[in-house]
């Protein structure tokens, strides 16, 4: 469960397209005052549906998101349920982007699952992106999930954008009371429209883990790869589809695949 300066900023922190440029060649009104451009959205209501096959069993999420928007950044209220493994759990979030010094922002999430039975009991994170010279960003974050053996994962990134595209690598270590693991994760964006509305996005990750369990100490590969499509078709309506398969050596070479589908409506 898809915010940068520029393109991307517009995206995570604004939800929202630029104002409409006046038509060229449009007739002039009779004073030669342009007429003014529709106000940005302010509200966005997001709805998503996502189903994963897996040998180990299938599951089914669904989320709802109302974010706004604001001079200070964005603050969003979700709503997320979950059913595998014959049950299921529910879990209410607050998920922010605030505008901190010249060329920074944040993403700060606080998240409580209702009965811990699959999303962790509180989830918190918190990252920090900087802006550099050259279309440049860097960025430092920390999760932890509370389960009932904690997990912590923290991770670097660097990103770049030019023309139209954006690139971002990201590594992160993750450790727990019986596990540790690392792994890396490379993100390539298109934006074919030339702004946030619309793009088109490739990543690919792998990992490895570390896992002792009594006497016995296991080390896994995981590795997935992912494909998403963003397209507003209105200036209110837009669309977000994804899908990812991924495969661990744990168990039995364990495969997973995954799609989703979300509707967007901003006003």
């Amino acid at each position: 469960m898809f915010a940068k300066y520029s393109l991307a900023a517009s995206a995570c922190l604004l939800a929202c397209a630029p104002a409409h440029a006046q038509q060229a060649g449009a007739e002039p009104v009779q004073d030669a005052v342009p007429a003014p451009a529709p106000a940005a959205p302010v509200w966005t209501l997001t709805v998503g549906a996502g189903q994963l096959s897996a040998a180990r069993g299938h599951a089914s999420d669904r989320s709802v998101s109302l974010r706004h928007v604001g001079p200070w950044g964005s603050l969003a209220l979700e709503r997320l349920q979950l059913q595998r493994f014959g049950t299921s759990d529910a879990a209410t979030a607050l998920d922010a982007y605030p505008w901190l010094w010249q060329g920074a922002y944040a993403n700060v999430r606080v998240q409580s699952s209702d009965h811990a039975s699959l999303y962790p009991r509180r989830v918190w994170r918190a990252e920090l992106y900087q802006n550099l010279p050259g279309d440049w960003e860097v960025s430092a974050s920390r999760d932890a999930l509370g389960f009932d053996s904690p997990v912590q994962i923290d991770g670097l990134a660097l990103a770049r954008y030019w023309g139209n595209f954006y690139v971002r690598w990201r590594h992160q270590t993750v450790t727990s009371d019986s596990a540790s693991g690392k792994g890396d994760r490379l993100v390539l964006r298109y934006y074919y429209a030339g702004d946030a509305d619309h793009h088109l996005e490739v990543s690919a990750s792998r990992g490895r883990s570390v896992d002792a369990t009594g006497t016995a100490i296991t080390s896994n590969l995981s590795s997935s790869q992912g494909v998403s499509w963003l397209h507003h078709f209105h200036r209110a309506w837009g669309l977000r589809a994804s899908a990812t398969q991924s495969h661990d050596t744990s168990g039995s070479n364990a495969r997973e695949r995954a799609a989703s589908l979300s509707a967007i409506y901003r006003w």
